[in-house]
């Protein structure tokens, strides 16, 4: 039977900043498994950018998406990037630590919201599935709050893996002491480095449970 994988998310499952150049980590990774496989593997996408974890909640309620997550055995899902930039904004505004706290712990929030969406979809199934969270890097060296803000983010999504058939990879780790080498123009999205990166992280996460 073959392979079915779905990803879901904003601007780095989309592959912002590396499209023109073999696409994002989701291809990279699409094209791991494939090889590894030797069999072809179904790819679908829901992702745009610019989406908050609230506003990717909401592509769960698409039966287009539910579908999808139904035949899938590898999911994956990306963000709280946005939520961050919102929540830096404001911080910079107000210096209101506050803020950050609220965004750290809105994205889980949600995210334990995607968690048992895919649960119930799920059920009933005996096929085994796993759901891989992206972890952060930290696109803001320069800030120092942003760094803690995002150790702090990142210490809590590794909750997350408590759940079953639910990982966490480390792509904070991947880039740490790299992110000049990994970022785009835009000192925001990766680049095509960055991408090859994040694949690389969740090929190894994904080999580990085989």
């Amino acid at each position: 039977m073959g392979r079915s994988y779905v990803a879901i998310g904003d601007s780095l499952t989309v592959g912002v900043g590396a499209r023109l150049f073999g696409g994002g980590f989701v291809q990279r990774f699409w094209w791991m498994l494939e090889k590894k496989t030797h069999a072809p593997v179904e790819l679908s996408v829901f992702a745009k950018s610019g989406l908050t974890t609230e506003q990717i909640l909401q592509l769960f309620k698409r039966s287009e998406v539910r579908r999808s997550i139904a035949a899938a055995d590898i999911i994956t899902i990306t963000g709280c990037g946005n939520d961050l930039v919102q929540a830096v904004q404001q911080y910079e505004e107000g210096e209101d630590e506050k803020k950050l706290l609220q965004a750290v712990t809105h994205c889980q929030a949600n995210f334990s919201k995607m968690i048992q969406e895919i649960a119930q979809i799920k059920r009933g199934q005996h096929q085994p599935y796993y759901v891989y969270f992206m972890n952060l890097y930290n696109p803001f060296p320069q800030i120092p709050i942003a760094g803690r803000w995002l150790q702090q983010y990142n210490q809590q999504l590794r909750l997350l893996a408590a759940n079953p058939h639910v990982e966490v990879v480390d792509v904070y780790r991947a880039f740490e002491g790299h992110e000049r080498a990994y970022l785009s123009i835009d000192q925001f999205h990766p680049n095509p480095k960055g991408y090859e990166a994040m694949a690389e992280a969740l090929f190894k996460a994904y080999c580990k449970q085989l």
